[in-house]
């Protein structure tokens, strides 16, 4: 069954009867399967809580404990703080003493804690033992949990306590300065960056350690759960996903993973937008923690109104937690200063309205492990091999491995992600493999020959830049010369794929002038297979050099860059849609969407079950996809119809390599079909 969590925030000084009444009623009326409180969360929140003041918030939600039991509802917490979200005017109550942090520019925090000062580790040990005395299902760690994201402050810790700490592993002295500016270097990483990524991944998971035995000392059937948020800075503050979260399972036997993932929609933007982030955050979350991991996504709605999110949106949102493999769901969607229940919003109804449909799709979940199509690799340790520019932000460490799955979503090409950590690479034979960023930087030449030797694979340039470094640039893309050109100089101006046609367009051109990286401009061999299938032109039609190519019937490159502010953007175009759909006819099988943008489309690796969600305001009246393996002549689809769910035969029309289902896809709809 796919579980409703509900997120509930009272004002432990301001509660009221009615409010605990309209509570239980939306419970029922929603089919809420769980309450998870939170404590001392936003503007209730003033500071840490001691032990005297945590105790009113659990002395009231013990009452209303035992009423939502009666219901058969369970319980569960989430405490609002671990380290603190931000700073908002508080200080550290000089009673629990620990020391709050120093961020990469020197700033000290007022409020949010240094992560490895042992007086804070003892406070929230203290405390988290504290919350499991109420014995709850679940206990929470919010996403604070992390070393960046602390407004107004950056990257953290660099008090003068983990100053000592990098000093002692360097083996000298050396000042926050010299040490930020050895950590941010341009070229070949130095020590300092393994140093401080290193420390950062295993204060937490030695943090998670002793708060889980803390935990479980007093409450061994409480599952902790963590909360995450976005996977790239994640690897910024170098997280172990493994070990963190085994970390906070103790007992492995009797706890799962238990995550929340970050949904990146608080308020209702562009259901496309959405998509491109469901992929670069949501769905690269839950293939770092694993398929057997419990997964519980977080829907958020801030400022918590109407005014935020429409109620189709919203059912949008869980519905498609589905392409996650999600178990349930974390609901936020009422405010934090203790207002409580709205039953004017609707939301009971349509949470009821939809429950049967996701009961039904999680019967058979989305298994991520045997996803079939492109496999685009991400690696958690990216950081700690990436090399920078510029050496002045922090953000220049980002791994951009996600850029591929965005494009691949939306262009609804069959993928799956792949952390390398997880697997062995060198196991991976006739796939297609999509690269993006500097990942290559943390792997050994006979393992990439390997990999190109045995698969067919997507590049784009930062990728290819880090062969030509490697020595591998001849030897596996024939190259012979490259320069890189940034945008918006007056070189390039849009890339035209001479001789081809999408659209009906012929020689159809995508911007290179904005919204984009740079361009890697690259020379082959003369007597190299190297099919060029789009060239950069500048503003008055000068041909200045190869874009897009395939090399060896093997590899397609696109060589540019990613934008700090706007990475592949200029991408995201139909032009670059139909091009790349050609050119992945031209070296491999792979299923795809036609006819259909912003489709996401999952298929398993034996074609049992696929998996469609509209990211758009769309509707298609038919399904149309490539298939890399003929299916059956009839398929079974299971929709969301009228409050409960509809399954239904339907026959399938083969013509050549594509096959018709003469069914529509509504906007905002998910439609799992069995063949």
């Amino acid at each position: 069954m796919y579980e409703y969590s509900l997120r509930y925030v009272f004002d432990v000084r301001h509660n009221t009867e009615e409010k605990n009444k309209a509570l239980l009623k939306f419970v029922k009326d929603a089919k809420i399967d769980d309450v998870c409180f939170i404590i001392n969360g936003e503007e209730l929140n003033h500071s840490h809580l001691t032990a005297v003041e945590t105790e009113p918030w659990l002395e009231e939600i013990k009452t209303l404990q035992k009423r939502l039991a009666q219901l058969g509802v369970t319980t569960s917490l989430n405490p609002w703080t671990t380290i603190m979200h931000s700073d908002r005017g508080f200080k550290v109550n000089p009673e629990l003493g620990f020391k709050t942090f120093v961020d990469i520019n020197g700033d000290k925090a007022k409020d949010m804690a240094c992560p490895a000062d042992p007086k804070w580790r003892q406070y929230i040990t203290e405390r988290y033992a504290q919350y499991a005395s109420i014995h709850p299902k679940r206990l929470w760690l919010e996403d604070d949990f992390r070393h960046y994201n602390h407004s107004p402050l950056k990257l953290m810790c660099f008090c003068p306590f983990h100053m000592k700490l990098y000093q002692e592993k360097l083996g000298h002295t050396e000042s926050r300065e010299a040490f930020v500016k050895a950590l941010l270097t341009p070229g070949k990483p130095l020590p300092e960056r393994r140093i401080y990524l290193e420390q950062a991944r295993h204060e937490m998971i030695e943090t998670e350690q002793l708060i889980e035995q803390a935990v479980h000392q007093v409450s061994p059937e409480t599952d902790l759960g963590q909360m995450t948020s976005f996977p790239d800075w994640h690897a910024i503050e170098g997280r172990d996903w493994a070990g963190l979260l085994d970390a906070q399972r103790g007992n492995k036997t009797k706890h799962p993973r238990v995550v929340r993932p970050h949904l990146p929609a608080y308020n209702e933007g562009s259901p496309i937008m959405y998509g491109r982030d469901f992929e670069k955050y949501s769905a690269i979350t839950a293939a770092y923690v694993g398929n057997q991991a419990e997964l519980y996504p977080e829907l958020e709605n801030s400022m918590w109104t109407r005014q935020v999110k429409s109620n189709n949106f919203i059912a949008f949102q869980i519905i498609t937690t589905a392409l996650l493999g999600a178990k349930g769901i974390l609901l936020n969607i009422f405010d934090m200063m203790g207002n409580g229940i709205n039953e004017n919003w609707g939301y009971s109804k349509m949470l009821s309205d939809i429950k049967p449909f996701v009961n039904k799709l999680s019967a058979e979940r989305l298994d991520l492990e045997t996803l079939s199509g492109v496999k685009v690799l991400v690696d958690q340790d990216s950081a700690f091999n990436t090399q920078t520019i510029t050496g002045k932000m922090v953000e220049e460490l980002l791994p951009q491995d996600k850029q591929w799955a965005s494009l691949l979503g939306a262009f609804g090409i069959a993928s799956a992600i792949l952390p390398v950590n997880q697997q062995d690479i060198s196991n991976l034979k006739n796939e297609i493999i999509a690269i993006s960023g500097q990942i290559l930087r943390g792997m050994d030449k006979d393992l990439i020959r390997t990999m190109f030797n045995q698969n067919k694979v997507l590049l784009d340039g930062d990728s290819v830049q880090v062969l030509i470094d490697l020595g591998l640039g001849k030897e596996l893309l024939h190259i012979v010369g490259f320069h890189w050109h940034q945008c918006k100089t007056g070189y390039q101006s849009f890339e035209q794929a001479d001789g081809h046609q999408v659209d009906n367009v012929l020689d159809p051109r995508i911007t290179m002038l904005q919204h984009t990286g740079s361009y890697l401009s690259l020379a082959y061999e003369e007597d190299a297979d190297v099919q060029v299938w789009s060239s950069a032109y500048n503003s008055i039609d000068e041909k200045l050099g190869n874009m897009m190519t395939i090399i060896d019937n093997n590899v397609i490159v696109l060589p540019i860059s990613t934008d700090l502010k706007y990475g592949w953007e200029a991408q995201y175009s139909s032009y670059k849609e139909g091009l790349l759909k050609q050119m992945l006819d031209e070296v491999g099988q792979v299923d795809y969407l036609v006819g259909m943008p912003n489709v996401k489309l999952r298929i398993d690796h034996e074609r049992r079950i696929m998996w469609l969600a509209n990211f758009t305001l769309d509707q298609y009246d038919e399904i149309k996809w490539h298939f890399a393996v003929k299916p059956g002549d009839e398929v079974e689809i299971l929709k969301y119809i009228r409050g409960n769910s509809q399954t239904e035969k339907v026959e399938v029309d083969i013509s050549g390599k594509v096959a018709t289902i003469k069914k529509p896809l509504a906007p905002l709809e998910l439609l799992k079909i069995k063949f």
